[in-house]
């Protein structure tokens, strides 16, 4: 579930020079995780591009490319990417221990947006624990014993407040995104 309404979020192909992860696919950004699988097809469908482009055989922009190539592609790009999110943020914070689903989606969505350790931080500083940024048994427990309606209230708060203050210089395109994200959280 969780899957679905953040990869709604992440898109496809871009190469925007202001976004600190750089060249993105599915959400996924090559200066943070270089040994991504997905990239050896992302690399071989950009070589399709220029060579297409070259001989005149597509007016297609590169990304626009991409996205059709990955659509089409009988490789498990698709299935890349799912185990991808899955491995690296859901499982490993552990959100399958945690109750209420809108807070476990909210967590993961953070986790996917700003990385996963701090995406835990914001909880861990809700309940007033250490800061390690590892979902350990005493977050999972207080996350569980608390009401999940304000726990969630004050989680997407706290992740609200962070998106506008990382929303300086050339980062501060991006802020309308951002906080779209926070739409399918709300209760």
């Amino acid at each position: 579930m969780a899957e679905k309404i953040t990869g709604i979020n992440e898109g496809g192909y871009a190469n925007n020079p202001s976004d600190k992860g750089g060249e993105t696919f599915a959400g996924i950004a090559r200066n943070f995780w270089p040994k991504w699988t997905g990239w050896k097809h992302i690399d071989r469908y950009k070589s399709d591009h220029k060579k297409a482009k070259e001989s005149g055989k597509t007016k297609l922009s590169l990304a626009a490319w991409v996205n059709a190539s990955a659509k089409v592609s009988t490789e498990p790009v698709r299935d890349l990417i799912v185990l991808f999110y899955k491995e690296n943020f859901w499982i490993i914070n552990k959100l399958d221990q945690i109750n209420d689903q809108q807070l476990a989606n909210s967590i993961y969505d953070f986790g996917v947006n700003s990385g996963k350790g701090r995406a835990v931080q914001f909880l861990e500083q809700l309940f007033g624990v250490k800061k390690d940024g590892i979902m350990d048994p005493e977050v999972i427990r207080l996350a569980n014993n608390s009401n999940p309606e304000e726990t969630l209230k004050k989680y997407n708060a706290a992740r609200e407040a962070s998106y506008r203050s990382w929303a300086v210089g050339d980062q501060a395109q991006f802020l309308k995104s951002w906080l779209s994200r926070l739409k399918p959280y709300k209760k």
